[in-house]
């Protein structure tokens, strides 16, 4: 990536972030991260999230346009909460979601994307790798725990209250194992890019 093309890019992506963070947008338990990798003369980041646990609603498997969020939430959540956002559902799958924290960095060099890599893999986070349109080097750092559960279609939930708290039980250990990842990356870029 040409340096010019580089830090525009840069200056971009900290301008979104800023608008982001005042618009309360952007997922505060990341940001010390966010703004350390920002701080790196040759990295920046771009859309990233804490991770989260989602009730959304599909009229059509991969019909993602007409897809509606019922409820998100970024920390552990109850049974009861989910049979209350499942309320609003009205047409199509329900599906339970719990997703691990992502995030988006441009890196200036094929050596900074390899070494943020194993910054990240060291950190618990697998599922990571490079990801280029060609005019940028992207690393995609991401897990591997999730839950994608279909629990109920055209506003009924079909699971009972044991297997509903089994599907939460599980959600919200995706979302502890996601923070302590997340402590340990902030850890580890400190001490492989400080």
């Amino acid at each position: 990536m040409v340096k010019k093309a580089f830090l525009d890019g840069k200056e971009r992506a900290l301008k979104s972030l800023e608008k982001a963070c005042t618009e309360m947008k952007a997922d505060k338990e990341i940001l010390p991260i966010l703004s350390l990798i920002n701080e790196f003369e040759d990295c920046y980041t771009s859309s990233s999230c804490a991770g989260r646990t989602v009730l959304l609603e599909i009229p059509r498997i991969g019909d993602k346009k007409r897809a509606r969020f019922l409820g998100k939430w970024h920390r552990p959540i109850k049974p009861n909460e989910i049979k209350t956002a499942a309320q609003k559902a009205k047409n199509g799958l329900i599906w339970l979601l719990a997703q691990s924290p992502i995030f988006h960095i441009v890196v200036a060099t094929s050596e900074l994307a390899d070494k943020m890599i194993k910054t990240a893999i060291a950190s618990g986070f697998k599922h990571s790798g490079i990801k280029s349109n060609g005019r940028k080097i992207v690393v995609e750092v991401c897990s591997t725990e999730r839950l994608d559960a279909p629990i109920g279609r055209d506003g009924f939930l079909f699971c009972n209250d044991e297997h509903l708290q089994l599907l939460v039980d599980i959600a919200n250990d995706v979302f502890e194992i996601s923070k302590a990842k997340i402590s340990q990356f902030e850890v580890k870029l400190r001490q492989n890019f400080g």
